[in-house]
């Protein structure tokens, strides 16, 4: 088990309440767009389409995936950038 010195610790504490902040930031940015943040729709496509696969993949990078209705029957799906972490 590595020892750490108390003011790395401090700088450690000072950066999880950094993130922890951040988080609470982005739930309360987009939680008033997302009811709750629960599921409120589903739409079906093969696991071959390239819509699918962008999909996934963004959502296994973690980023947000919003999907907006565009016309009649058509969405746009929108990967969300992670938001810039202070250092």
């Amino acid at each position: 088990m590595t020892k750490i010195t108390q003011r790395e610790a401090r700088r450690l504490k000072r950066r999880v309440a950094q993130l922890e902040q951040l988080i609470a930031d982005e739930r309360r940015r987009w939680g008033a767009s997302y009811p709750g943040g629960v599921n409120i729709g589903l739409f079906e496509t093969t696991t071959d389409s390239p819509v699918y696969s962008a999909i996934h993949t963004a959502s296994l990078l973690n980023h947000a995936v919003v999907c907006v209705p565009d016309s009649h029957r058509k969405f746009r799906v929108y990967a969300l950038p992670h938001a810039e972490i202070p250092a």
